[in-house]
């Protein structure tokens, strides 16, 4: 009996304690290792920060910037100080808080997130081109001026958007020819790909004009054989289709991943 009566006593007292607790809210902290960086100009925490030929680390202040390096964070989880004692902590790699607006369009979760012409502040990406990352969260606002922190996966890339594939693939290529003066390193994905799909289409050509020929000719001195001929050169025509498509596919894996 007194047993039962000291177990009601602590659940009663463990209940008093928990609704009586302040309430506190929690606090979403970056994820991921930081770097101590010797940042130009003033910085805030969010910041997307860029880094030119000359390893000069500023705040990235126009779209799709190919040289994003990461993010400011003014309390990291984990922090290496390489920049001595003017350095800021950037984070390259990991989830971090952005600084964003939504001059582009609201953000969703699963968007991509890119830099803007405002410095050190992303927004949407709504086409292909160097992006940040991925949002981890929604953020919307009416206020296209007005800055908020939204939780990013930061993983620096180009990336391609399927809306509008033709237009993307320009801007794509746009995107590429910039970075190959600007980010030397990424542009080689740039290079591995369009060298992939030229001799993915040679291959393709080529095995199509071999056949095609030998079509050609078959049916001259075969002409009973019409319909299985024909079905051979359609057969190769497939082949050669699938060649380019898969030479295309690789390509687009060189660049997304």
């Amino acid at each position: 009996m007194k047993l039962k009566v000291c177990l009601y006593i602590f659940l009663v007292v463990v209940i008093i304690a928990v609704v009586a607790a302040p309430k506190t809210l929690a606090q979403i902290n970056s994820q991921g290792v930081a770097v101590s960086m010797p940042v130009v100009g003033e910085t805030f925490n969010g910041a997307v920060v860029c880094a030119d030929t000359s390893n000069v680390y500023s705040l990235c202040a126009r779209g799709y910037d190919p040289n994003m390096s990461g993010v400011v964070v003014t309390s990291p989880s984990i922090s290496f100080n390489t920049g001595g004692s003017s350095g800021v902590s950037v984070i390259s790699n990991g989830n971090a808080l952005v600084a964003v607006t939504s001059a582009n369009g609201n953000i969703k979760k699963g968007d991509y997130i890119t830099s803007s012409k405002t410095p050190g502040v992303g927004e949407l990406a709504k086409k292909s081109g160097y992006v940040l990352g991925t949002a981890l969260e929604d953020w919307s606002s009416t206020d296209i001026n007005s800055k908020g922190l939204v939780l990013i996966n930061i993983t620096t890339r180009p990336a391609v958007l399927t809306n509008g594939a033709g237009n993307n693939l320009v801007q794509l290529m746009q995107e590429g020819v910039n970075g190959a003066f600007e980010s030397p390193l990424a542009a080689l994905r740039y290079v591995v790909a369009g060298i992939l799909v030229v001799l993915s289409f040679i291959f393709g050509f080529m095995h199509f004009g071999k056949m095609a020929k030998s079509g050609v000719e078959a049916l001259g001195r075969n002409p009973l054989a019409a319909k299985t001929i024909q079905f051979g050169i359609v057969l190769n025509v497939v082949i050669a289709i699938v060649i380019m498509g898969v030479g295309l596919g690789i390509s687009y894996l060189v660049l997304v991943i």
